[in-house]
């Protein structure tokens, strides 16, 4: 499910700061900021970095009992289930004198979740259907609590916005979701 919504919601951000800043390349990838060496990744250069930040899961509705409404009606999780929300940072590496173009490109991020801050299989095309919506909500981190986050992924701060996509339901019924063979493997030299 993960593997799903990230690559479908990053391509959909990536053509709206393409459109809307009239950009010939990408401007947005789903990656980690830096390789396992420790330096920057170099696919992230001068680009947004979404990355997957923390997995948690959403205890609230399996404390309470209590289900979400849908377009369907309610959604009760049933014993196997699981409720998940992910936090991802989106994060404007530009090198040096390109400062004030990341912060061009980081408001354009938060344009784009202000417009649609709920993506569903009916709204977003590629999304899987067992991905009944994915709540996007802009999360404010305390000074503290962003700098250990940089730190954790070994890095200085960048400019960055943080958002929890809420209520993503793992559930025994889409345990078999379908995820597409490796083919090959690409080598940078």
């Amino acid at each position: 499910m993960i593997h799903n919504i990230l690559p479908i919601v990053c391509g959909e951000l990536n053509e709206y700061l393409k459109s809307r800043y009239n950009a010939d390349e990408d401007r947005l990838v789903l990656s980690n900021l830096v390789d396992q060496s420790g330096a920057i990744a170099a696919e992230s250069m001068n680009k947004v970095v979404c990355s997957l930040v923390n997995v948690e899961e959403e205890t609230t509705l399996k404390a309470s009992g209590v289900g979400f409404a849908s377009s369907g009606g309610s959604f009760m999780a049933s014993q196997g289930d699981i409720n998940i929300n992910l936090t991802v940072m989106f994060t404007a590496n530009f090198s040096g004198r390109r400062y004030t173009e990341a912060l061009k490109f980081l408001s354009g991020v938060v344009y784009f979740f202000q417009s649609k801050p709920v993506f569903t299989s009916s709204n977003s095309p590629g999304l899987t259907s067992n991905i009944e919506k994915g709540v996007f909500d802009l999360i404010s981190l305390s000074y503290h609590d962003l700098n250990s986050v940089f730190s954790m992924m070994g890095l200085k701060y960048m400019p960055s916005v943080i958002y929890r996509i809420r209520m993503l339901s793992f559930s025994t019924d889409n345990i078999e979701d379908t995820i597409p063979p490796i083919t090959g493997i690409g080598l940078n030299e």
